[in-house]
């Protein structure tokens, strides 16, 4: 397979990325390992001091994609190099994130009815025109920490990993963002109740599987903020729509996006991924500025 040619592609640069946004994670989450916090059960809510840990975690890649990226390019360049400039007329980048954002909710979908179908999950009623308005609402005011996390994954990250191949750098980013989200999984983040010893491995397979539709959103666009969409649709939509469609409590572990039940649909499209980069043409494809 014929590996792309793509900005900040040279490996220098790789390992301070990765040391700094890892070492970050760990130390915004000190406070609540020091409070003792954990969650036990999905109906448990986010404490405050929870959700400031997490937002400022979530900002750590951009950051230091930023600072390593200017320090070498400068502000100016380091926005196309990053990605944050238009890649397209807007028109089109309109519509590749509108395509980004049905693709965690259409995944969502699928994995809820086999959960459906094995008795994991109880589908109840739709959700009303007041909680998609909210759910909007609280979404428009997240994109800042959303674009955090996505500048220093697709941003930065991903043209460095492609130099080891396109299929290979795709399921190492997401496999890199799974581990990353470590220090909050082990507090029982996305698999309350379950074991450490479960809920990372799980976390870090979901997170292979859905970084690689992401990352090939980037690719496909050349911009960050259609992968920025992809992401704000699976946490801001997609999970919180499980629990309200549903009429009980919902196991994350066991359906929603980040469950196993939506593994065999997120294969199916990382497969698909992996089919048409060994059929489609490189040159075809729409490289990132350099």
């Amino acid at each position: 397979m014929t590996r792309t040619n793509l900005p900040g592609g040279s490996r220098p640069g790789l390992a301070p990325f990765l040391v700094i946004s890892f070492v970050g994670a760990w130390l915004t989450m000190i406070p609540l390992w020091i409070d003792g916090l954990r969650r036990t059960s999905a109906a448990q809510g986010t404490p405050r001091l929870a959700a400031l840990c997490m937002i400022l975690m979530m900002l750590v890649p951009a950051l230091t994609a930023l600072g390593l990226t200017a320090r070498h390019r400068g502000a100016r360049e380091t926005l196309r190099v990053l990605g944050l400039a238009r890649a397209r007329p807007w028109r089109y980048e309109v519509r590749f994130a509108a395509v980004a954002f049905a693709i965690p909710l259409g995944l969502t979908a699928a994995g809820l009815i086999v959960a459906t179908l094995v008795g994991w999950y109880t589908p109840a009623h739709l959700p009303g025109p007041a909680t998609i308005t909210a759910l909007a609402l609280s979404a428009l005011v997240s994109v800042p920490l959303y674009f955090g996390e996505e500048l220093g994954w697709q941003g930065y990250l991903l043209p460095r990993l492609l130099r080891y191949g396109r299929t290979r750098g795709l399921l190492l980013g997401g496999v890199i963002w799974g581990a990353w989200h470590v220090p909050m999984t082990a507090l029982g983040g996305s698999y309350p109740g379950h074991s450490v010893l479960l809920g990372i491995p799980v976390a870090v397979m979901t997170a292979m599987l859905f970084g690689t539709v992401i990352a090939t959103v980037r690719l496909a666009t050349g911009s960050v903020w259609a992968a920025v969409a992809a992401h704000l649709s699976l946490n801001e939509f997609a999970l919180p729509l499980t629990r309200t469609v549903s009429g009980y409590l919902v196991d994350p572990l066991l359906a929603g996006p980040l469950s196993i039940t939506t593994w065999p649909a997120s294969a199916l499209a990382v497969l698909s991924i992996w089919l048409t980069s060994r059929t489609r043409c490189e040159p075809d494809e729409r490289p990132l500025p350099t």
